[in-house]
């Protein structure tokens, strides 16, 4: 509930123009790692939800001092999924505080259809030490086994076929969007025989229109593929290579179970380069076992040499039911402590920006024009199709899985291919995201962005005076340093003006007055805080934002 939101002080009529441009950023954007990621339902490991928001949703929630820990759980297919990547659905509706019996209006919530497809393809090699996700091991392959893995995941692949042509024809005339993005991830969809890769594409393409200019991305694995096999997934339509790397240090791949080793990353890194694919990324992991600083600095620097489009950084989590789990107690040697997990993060921020990449959310680096666009739509709350073992979706304001046993799924899809086209659509099985749920997913999401929250969007998804009542709970925040606000031309506004702006009789004055007096500000936020306004902060004696953060009391465990 909102209790807080019950009387909030409204923005003036004259000074709600001056939100035009108006952000505030979280000043912690570039360590705040522990924060959740999703990729279609999939948590990326490595990161929770026990920042800066976690401050701001306990504000909002009547000032009890409650983090926001809403990880996207294991949910099984009938569980109600309640986080991240979500479009505002619903229209006109009300925030009624149960504790005052009062309620504020709440701006119409446009309903967007999904221009998004995630696909799980659960299959790999081996589970590595440290994972979790919903996957299928099927071992290496070779003559003896080649005959048997292809009839399993050919047997997978006509699932997942019948899931997405039974869901279109559930949609009917939705008249939903030609699709902009599609992301197979895994598991190791690399793993796929090109034929099975172009007929879950011909299935996508028989029942969705995708567009001409659509990212169509695809994890792969170093070992998994060769230059024929990828020419033949860029042939289906595959147009970024999201690359496992991990490491590039053997002795670092063999201790967390990878199935590859550094030649294998090195061949990998040539073949894409072959093809002359430019749209790739490559991903690493901080943190591993016995990790230093210089195989960080080294992995780093070959990452750089390879020259992929984008990068992104992961900070390993040990989860439960995993050997890591059984082996390493966190926080303890051979894993590093806290403090030298956030030098790992300050050292890949500032490698990767020197050489051109633009840290443009927590974990993500990219060069100009190469940013991930199917994880944009999870951080900017858009909706999105989701198919496969374990897959989560966001349609049409209503975020649910699918089941993460090979059998359970199985019968989910046979239920969906029975169901008559007039019976409800299994989306409506699961409640739709409250009012209160998009405000907070919308905090949290953009904070993890470097463009942060633009006050004037916001404002005009859930009216004025949540507006109101969100920027006047960020003045603790901002007191401390945990938050920035700058004005519509990227200038910091000094935390005073910010103060009278968002507090009762606060107003254009203030704002008026900061705008002709800061000239050249900019640049000495730039300089400050290193990084577009944003920056690790330090309090003299080495203490970086993690500690400073004072709502994370373990920052090595997922809440779950």
């Amino acid at each position: 509930m909102l209790s807080s939101l019950a009387s909030p002080p409204s923005l003036s009529s004259h000074f709600r123009p001056r939100l035009a441009g108006l952000l505030v950023r979280s000043a912690v954007h570039r360590i705040s790692s522990r924060a959740c990621e999703i990729y279609g339902g999939q948590r990326r490991r490595g990161h929770e939800i026990e920042d800066l928001c976690g401050g701001i949703s306990s504000r909002l929630a009547g000032g009890e001092i409650q983090e926001l820990r809403r990880c996207v759980p294991s949910w099984s297919s009938r569980v109600a999924a309640r986080h991240v990547s979500a479009s505002a659905s619903g229209g006109a509706g009300l925030i009624t505080s149960p504790r005052s019996g009062s309620s504020m209006d709440i701006a119409s919530i446009p309903e967007h259809s999904p221009s998004s497809v995630y696909i799980h393809i659960p299959f790999c090699r081996r589970r590595c030490f440290y994972c979790d996700f919903t996957i299928v091991a099927v071992g290496e392959r070779t003559n003896q086994t080649s005959d048997h893995q292809d009839s399993v995941m050919a047997n997978y692949v006509d699932l997942v076929c019948k899931e997405i042509a039974s869901t279109a024809r559930k949609r009917g005339n939705c008249n939903d969007p030609a699709l902009e993005t599609v992301f197979f991830g895994g598991g190791t969809p690399s793993l796929l025989p090109v034929p099975l890769l172009a007929r879950i594409m011909n299935e996508l393409r028989a029942h969705f229109q995708i567009s001409e200019t659509a990212e169509i991305a695809m994890e792969m694995d170093p070992g998994t593929f060769d230059r024929q096999k990828l020419e033949g997934f860029l042939d289906c339509g595959i147009s970024r290579v999201s690359l496992g790397v991990q490491s590039f240090q053997d002795e670092l791949l063999k201790s967390c179970g990878r199935a590859h080793g550094l030649q294998q990353v090195h061949d990998a890194v040539k073949t894409i380069h072959s093809t002359g694919l430019q749209n790739w990324s490559i991903d690493l992991i901080a943190s591993l076992p016995n990790q230093t600083l210089d195989n960080w600095e080294q992995s780093l620097q070959q990452t750089i040499a390879a020259r992929p489009a984008h990068v992104s950084v992961y900070d390993l989590q040990i989860e439960e039911g995993t050997l890591f789990n059984r082996w390493y107690k966190a926080g303890e040697s051979p894993l590093p402590s806290d403090d030298k997990a956030a030098e790992f993060y300050r050292t890949a921020s500032l490698r990767l920006r020197e050489a051109g990449y633009e840290h443009y959310e927590v974990s993500n680096y990219a060069r100009p024009g190469f940013q991930c666009r199917h994880n944009l739509v999870y951080w900017e709350n858009r909706p999105y199709f989701a198919f496969g073992l374990g897959s989560t979706s966001y349609v049409e304001g209503r975020r649910f899985s699918r089941p993460k046993k090979m059998r359970e799924y199985k019968s989910y899809v046979a239920s969906l291919e029975l169901a008559s086209d007039s019976e409800v659509s299994s989306s409506d099985d699961y409640p739709a995201n409250s009012v209160e749920d998009q405000i907070l997913d919308t905090i949290m999401l953009s904070l993890r962005l470097a463009r942060g929250l633009n006050l004037e969007s916001f404002e005009a998804s859930f009216g004025s005076s949540v507006t109101s009542t969100v920027c006047s709970r960020l003045i603790r925040f901002i007191d401390i340093g945990l938050v920035e606000a700058l004005d519509g031309d990227c200038r910091l506004i000094p935390r005073d003006v910010y103060k009278k702006m968002f507090s009762e009789g606060g107003g254009e004055d203030e704002l008026h007055s900061f705008n002709s007096s800061s000239e050249g500000l900019g640049p000495r936020v730039e300089e400050a805080f290193g990084f577009n306004c944003l920056g690790v902060l330090n309090d003299g004696d080495g203490v970086t934002c993690i500690r400073c953060l004072g709502m994370i009391r373990d920052t090595r465990r997922t809440v779950k």
